[in-house]
């Protein structure tokens, strides 16, 4: 059924692009007094979606119809209006200063004058996200958005964490809610081993240790940059109150691009060339190596071998080798460096396009084959986009487009702390030579023990090279995303459309850890498959009516049909029958296959809208949004959101001359909006296990107990906001604070044993968030042929429990594998504090410094102070240069990579106390200052186990961004309408950074549960590249 009904889609869209109509198709160039083309001017029709904006020599191209009305703006220019007429003159010039009538993106899809919302939307234009590719969509949405973070998580192909103002739920979900061409997309995880969605780290038993998610992307990962035409950013309720109960998270609206910018067919051809490389290690000593008690191991036959580098000095002697041999003592400085590889990442796409009177047609093909730094980890990528817009009639227009998106990721390195390869590569003794590592298992082995994992280390100790090379992981993603929006201009004040759209995932993730493996010695497989799936269909009536010359309204009325579900199975087994035959058939142990069965969730949805301007100076915005849910009981499933907004332009009266202000704007709003929840959480439900007692068919319960009265979470929001610009249009400033709350919390409440279950879901507490937000912008020098355009981000959050409920203050989402380090939410504090054990200031009787016992001290939170970004844009005639300077001020986060090479005696830190050492404070023994001498061994194995030592801060400033690029003059002899050339870099370098070894953006996953710690993470890359793009 899902083939037919994308074989009948496609097919429908190839028609429909071709499809011939009467509706004119408008053309022409935009540019300055000077005559000067303005690259990425908006050009938009007035009360419809239609819009698009200039290419780099100012020429654009759309679809209207006679009689219609266009707007074309540009930062910094008056905004010209044109009614379209058989003698009308397309080629425009902009003149600077006047008011600053920049155009957005709005809710449902929206285009409206920025200067008429009274709420905060950011806008990024899509040159500036698809300069600098990254794997990730999102991450080059970093330091360009005032109160938006990006922290990334695992390694090639995994996802990030994106939060606009802060967590406003204690769920683990406060993800903003990703939405393309008007259609929210699906950003569900595969499996979690109970058969849930895995929330990448999020914990809903109480406190388990974390390791890293097994997750691959996913969400804004499968966008293709290069088919972004922008990005707008809506970040508070008010400005979201529209999307209801999928709003609470703030909302990042993709536009897609269309038909090109003329008539004829335009053909776009880029090659992005990257290689990536560590961006830094950590300090490790050169000095000691692999040993205990300051001497070299006996023969490992001996019995006793110690995987850590606490023996002798490095002398140059010879001295017993991990694989039994003899060999030279010495420091082998580069053996973890040398271990990487310069990963190379290829991106070459190609897009034709086409417009004409009947419409437009735009096709793009992106091939991403990227290398990661680990040999044997790679990623490949196929997305094919596929757009028409064919105008049926002057009142009539369909716009259908189609994606398909496949993705492998091969090898991808699993960090899960010292056991994960991270940990087992950053822990190799230091006299051990890199390439000494590659020999993992004998050749043709024959027995169990001849499979066994040769490494340095005995127990659970791996060979990072059996990891990356031997064992086997395949992640498999294929998605496909279209829609069609059909729209009908009845009158010249009265319009409507319908859109339906789909959104199909499917995701399989095989892992083969092979026999003789380090912690799974008889070998294990893991074979998962998830389907995810989004229907939405919607229609808005949009109507508009001028009463006098002053006062005009326009109205909208729109409701929404949302399908989504999920099904999964995982099978999980263990010792292959074949040592060397990897198939579910192979094993001789195959545990119950864990099920999610379809899930489906379905919201109906009614809203409205009402946009009131009064003379160019009052504006007067509200909106309502019913949805009734499937998921909550018939009492609570109908649910009332609304949202009302104000802002008055007041440079008239202030400044009527424009002799210094050219815009001052007020701007207040008032919102709630919410989240629900997953489907069937509340009847309670039983496990039936794969093997009852004696045989017999036994049910078991789930630990959390269902809630048949739950509500939906409300948030509520109020925002003040000042927008000024200035000296004609050349300074502009942008300053908002903003309240945010949320109550009724859905959240699982530890309850007493007794009561049959761990946990009561229930709606619980409040929290707030509340902010400041700081755009600057300034054109420097606009002087003949050179420009410098700068723009400042500033945004500081505090987040606080208010409560949660009676009988319960904290609450423990995560705790370190090592129990060193408990992440929680508590009442006065914020979500995402940090608890751990600190030094008592005394000693044992054998002299070992002594730790409080469990991690029970604050020791800070996970949450930045502020976040802040620089960027900038320089032009000279046919040179241009832009780069971003981002900081990330305040917020703490644990160190176990930290810990653990202390621990090992592999960091620089642990050369300190070689000699032993006295430790100061009372000797718990005897009462009296300690005496008693340790050795540097003893010290750091005790400092490792103290959290509060390893709390780094999180400050850190870097040069994210920087591109050189070249326009090549005279290309038209050859053929080309255009070509450019850029040198491009990110991550180059740290201005400074406080956390020792790791980056403090590295998270060990993507949820609340574990943002504020660091567990191995794979290395930041540093990433240097050239990108070609030719225009035919």
């Amino acid at each position: 059924m899902k083939q037919k009904f994308k074989n009948a889609f496609v097919s429908m869209l190839i028609l429909l692009s071709f499809a011939m109509s009467a509706q004119e198709t408008i053309s022409g160039t935009i540019t300055d007094e000077n005559g000067v083309p303005l690259p990425g001017a908006t050009i938009v029709v007035v009360e419809t979606n239609d819009g698009t904006t200039t290419d780099f020599d100012g020429n654009y191209s759309i679809n209207a119809s006679e009689g219609q009305t266009i707007l074309l703006s540009y930062v910094g220019y008056e905004t010209l209006t044109l009614k379209v007429s058989d003698d009308s003159n397309f080629d425009i010039s902009l003149k600077q200063s006047g008011a600053l009538d920049e155009i957005v993106v709005t809710a449902l899809g929206i285009s409206r004058e920025k200067k008429s919302l009274g709420y905060s939307v950011t806008e990024v234009d899509g040159d500036n996200v698809n300069t600098i590719k990254d794997n990730n969509l999102a991450s080059s949405l970093t330091g360009k958005v005032a109160g938006l973070q990006v922290s990334a998580a695992g390694s090639l192909g995994s996802g990030s964490r994106i939060t606009i103002r802060g967590n406003s739920s204690l769920s683990g979900n406060s993800q903003a809610l990703i939405v393309v061409d008007g259609m929210p997309i699906n950003a569900s995880l595969p499996l979690s081993n109970d058969g849930g969605q895995r929330e990448a780290g999020s914990n809903n038993e109480g406190g388990q240790p974390s390791f890293e998610p097994s997750i691959a992307g996913g969400g804004i990962s499968d966008i293709n940059p290069d088919d972004v035409e922008s990005i707008s950013v809506l970040k508070g309720p008010a400005a979201s109150a529209l999307y209801g109960s999928r709003a609470g998270n703030g909302v990042i609206l993709i536009t897609t691009k269309k038909g090109s910018s003329s008539d004829r067919l335009g053909v776009t051809l880029k090659t992005n060339l990257y290689v990536d490389n560590p961006m830094f290690l950590p300090d490790f000593q050169n000095l000691y190596g692999q040993g205990t008690l300051s001497a070299p191991n006996l023969a490992r036959s001996a019995g006793s071998w110690s995987d850590r580098s606490w023996g002798g000095k490095l002398d140059g002697s010879q001295q017993p080798y991990y694989d039994g041999t003899t060999k030279v003592y010495s420091a082998q400085s580069n053996n973890v460096e040398d271990f990487f590889r310069s990963g190379v990442r290829a991106i070459t796409s190609l897009s034709l396009d086409k417009r004409s009177e009947a419409g437009s047609v735009r096709f793009s093909y992106t091939n991403n084959s990227s290398e990661s730094i680990v040999e044997g980890s790679d990623l490949n990528s196929h997305n094919f986009n596929l757009r028409g817009v064919a105008n049926l009639s002057d009142k009539l227009t369909i716009d259908a487009k189609a994606t398909y998106f496949t993705q492998e990721v091969l090898g991808r390195a699993s960090t899960v702390g010292a056991q994960g390869l991270i940990g087992n590569l950053y822990e190799m003794p230091r006299n051990v030579a890199i390439d000494d590592m590659r020999n993992y298992q004998i050749a043709n082995p024959g027995t169990p023990s001849e499979f066994r994992v040769i490494t340095y280390g005995d127990g659970l100790r791996g060979n990072p090279f059996w990891q990356s090379q031997h064992d086997y992981s395949s992640v498999r993603r294929n998605r496909f995303l279209a829609y069609t929006k059909i729209n009908y201009e009845f009158t010249d004040w009265l319009s409507a459309f319908v859109r339906i759209g789909a959104d199909v995932t499917n995701v399989r993730d095989n892992e083969i850890k092979k026999p003789g493996h380090h912690n799974l010695n008889d070998g294990s497989m893991i074979l998962q498959e998830s389907q995810f799936g989004e229907l939405n269909s919607e229609f808005l009536l949009t109507a508009k009516y001028e009463f006098t010359d002053k006062l005009n309204a326009v109205a909208n009325l729109g409701g929404n049909l949302s399908r989504r579900s999920s099904e999964g199975m995982m099978i999980f087994g263990s010792d292959f029958k074949i040592p060397t035959k990897f198939f579910v058939a192979n094993l001789n142990t195959v545990n119950a296959p864990v099920e999610a069965p379809l899930a489906i969730k379905k919201v109906n949805s009614a809203y409205g809208s009402v946009n009131l301007g009064y003379d160019n100076f009052l504006y007067l915005d509200g909106s309502v949004r019913n949805d009734w849910s499937s998921t909550l009981s018939e009492d609570n499933r109908s649910y009332t959101y609304s949202s009302v907004s104000l802002s008055a332009i007041l440079n008239r009266y202030i400044d009527p001359e424009q002799n210094f202000f050219n815009l001052v704007k007020l701007r207040a709003s008032l919102a709630q909006v919410g989240n629900d929840t997953d489907p069937y959480q509340l009847i309670q439900t039983y496990n039936v296990p794969g093997q009852g007692y004696r045989g017999l068919t036994t049910l078991s319960n789930s630990p959390v107990k269902f809630n048949p009265d739950l509500k939906p979470e409300t948030v509520t929001s109020s925002e003040f906001g000042l927008e000024l610009s200035m000296l004609s249009n050349k300074l502009t400033l942008d300053l908002t604070v903003y309240d945010i709350e949320t109550k009724d919390l859905i959240f699982d409440v530890p309850v007493a044993a007794s009561t049959g279950y761990t946990f009561n879901r229930s709606n619980i507490g409040l929290v707030s968030n509340k902010g400041l937000e700081i755009a600057l912008g300034a054109d420097l020098i606009d002087i003949n042929n050179f420009s410098w355009n700068t723009s400042l981000f500033y945004s500081a959050n505090k987040n606080k429990v208010e409560e949660l409920v009676d009988g319960l203050d904290n609450f423990t989402y995560n705790t370190s594998s090592d129990n060193n380090i408990a992440v929680k939410a508590t009442v006065g504090g914020s979500i995402g504090d940090i608890y751990g054990r600190i030094l008592t200031g005394e000693t044992d009787a054998s002299g070992i410094p002594t730790a409080s016992a469990a991690p029970t001290e604050l020791l800070g939170n996970a949450q930045p102070d502020f976040l802040a970004g620089w960027s900038n844009t320089i032009r000279y005639k046919d040179f241009s240069m832009s780069f971003l300077i981002d900081a990330r001020i305040g917020g703490q986060i644990y160190s176990q990579t930290s810990a653990g090479l202390d621990r090992a005696g592999v960091s620089k830190r642990s050369l300190q106390y070689r000699d032993g050492v006295t430790v100061s404070g009372n000797n718990t023994a005897t009462g009296a200052p300690n005496t008693e001498s340790i050795s540097g061994e003893e010290y750091w194995t005790a400092m490792a186990n103290v959290s509060g030592e390893y709390i780094y801060d999180q400050d850190n400033v870097r040069l994210r961004e920087l591109s050189i690029g070249y326009n090549v003059p005279g290309v038209d002899i050859i053929g080309l309408q255009s070509a450019n050339i850029q040198l491009v870099g990110r991550n180059l370098f740290f201005l400074s950074k406080s956390a020792d070894d790791i980056d403090p953006e590295a998270m060990l996953g993507t949820s609340i549960g574990v943002q504020g710690m660091s567990h191995y993470a794979m290395p930041t890359l540093t990433s240097l590249g050239l990108n070609v793009t030719l225009n035919f």
